[in-house]
């Protein structure tokens, strides 16, 4: 062992550590808001515990070890599970470092350090331990910050996925009478008022980020499920503005009965994605549209009834001409504006239809079956 060593031990074995933690420990009872109803006993041994494997990095004259440095994160956790945060846990770190470079400080004097008697091996000595102790602080400290965040941000994600299954049995109506005032609480909502569910599925080419982007600012609770591909929410009031995006939206529900909200939004978000509908729609807003998914089978019939005859660029130019046609009311000279094309051309695709299947446009049922036909090639990727 070299002399300096030696006389590195010597310093730190006269370090008073008991009482610096002893002295920190009563001056944060005393002086600190956030440790005023802590034991102080417990808080003096708590200290101890993250100086010790200081002390102990010092005496090797090493950087602290990957169980050391662990040691002082879990301190860092520790705090963050007693309710401290973060700026009070770094405020009780600085005194106690203060008081420990002052005893440091004051046991190289006695012991003739860089002011006393003994010269300069000592000088040299004081000063490489007072650089390492700081050296020693810096990695403590970013341990124990650490070691808070990641607690921190575990009781964030704990309560995210508590606030999630909370909402998500009361949507689906799980939860008993007697826990709904609960759940309420957690998730923030009023027993007295009523809830509109929003049900959002993103449309071809769309992400879920951008209906959460676009439908958070109206809700005040929402599923927050990785790699789901939809968003659920509760909305005091219908959302407004949704940025073009298709949303189904329930009626008004309190909150143990807002699985009958849920029933409607889906609802409602199948018509809007299916019909290309981007704006907020209700369950039953659309009853034909509704039955219309509900009867694919029918829509494939008079789909083959409408269009069976025709393929390809010429089934296309059909499909929009009738839907232009039925879109403006059965008005032809509206309906050619619309596709740009001369109302005699329009009135000759027309006449052409009727020519092939026996349905025509301007009767009542005819048309019906048209739409009818139209619509289920739209649920079902048409190009209408």
């Amino acid at each position: 062992m070299s002399v300096a060593h030696a006389q590195r031990l010597a310093l730190l074995d006269r370090f008073p550590a008991a009482e610096v933690a002893a002295e920190s420990a009563a001056w944060l009872v005393r002086r600190a808001p956030a440790y005023a109803d802590r034991d102080e006993d417990s808080l003096r041994r708590e200290l101890l515990a993250v100086i010790g494997p200081a002390l102990t990095a010092l005496r090797a004259g090493t950087e602290l070890s990957a169980s050391e440095i662990g040691r002082c994160e879990e301190f860092g956790a520790l705090r963050a599970a007693q309710g401290i945060a973060l700026e009070p846990l770094l405020e009780a770190f600085r005194s106690t470092t203060r008081r420990a470079f002052d005893a440091l400080y004051a046991t190289v004097r006695g012991e003739g350090g860089a002011t006393g008697p003994a010269g300069p091996a000592d000088a040299v000595v004081a000063l490489e331990l007072t650089s390492a102790f700081w050296a020693c602080c810096d990695t403590v400290s970013l341990a124990v910050v650490r070691g808070h965040r990641a607690h921190e941000a575990e009781r964030v994600r704990a309560d995210q996925e508590h606030r999630t299954l909370l909402l998500r049995q009361l949507l689906h109506g799980e939860l008993s009478a007697d826990w709904v005032p609960t759940a309420a609480t957690v998730l923030g909502l009023d027993l007295r008022a009523e809830y509109r569910v929003c049900y959002a599925v993103p449309a071809p080419g769309r992400d879920v980020a951008e209906l959460e982007r676009a439908l958070r600012p109206h809700l005040v609770a929402h599923l927050t499920e990785p790699g789901a591909q939809r968003l659920v929410g509760l909305a005091a009031a219908p959302p407004r503005d949704t940025a073009g995006l298709p949303v189904g939206v329930g009626p008004p529900r309190p909150p143990g009965r807002l699985h009958e909200s849920l029933a409607a939004a889906r609802r409602g978000s199948e018509l809007a994605v299916a019909f290309g509908l981007a704006r907020p729609v209700s369950g039953d807003e659309l009853p034909l549209h509704s039955a219309v998914l509900g009867r694919p089978e029918t829509g494939a019939v008079l789909a083959a009834r409408c269009f069976g005859h025709t393929e390809g660029a010429r089934r296309t130019t059909l499909m929009t001409t009738l839907d232009a046609y039925l879109a403006a009311d059965g008005n032809a000279e509206e309906a050619a504006a619309a596709l740009f094309v001369h109302p005699n051309t329009l009135r000759y695709r027309l006449r052409s239809f009727t020519a092939a299947t026996g349905l025509d446009p301007s009767r009542t049922e005819d048309l019906v079956t048209v739409w009818w036909a139209l619509r289920h090639a739209e649920a079902t990727g048409g190009p209408t």
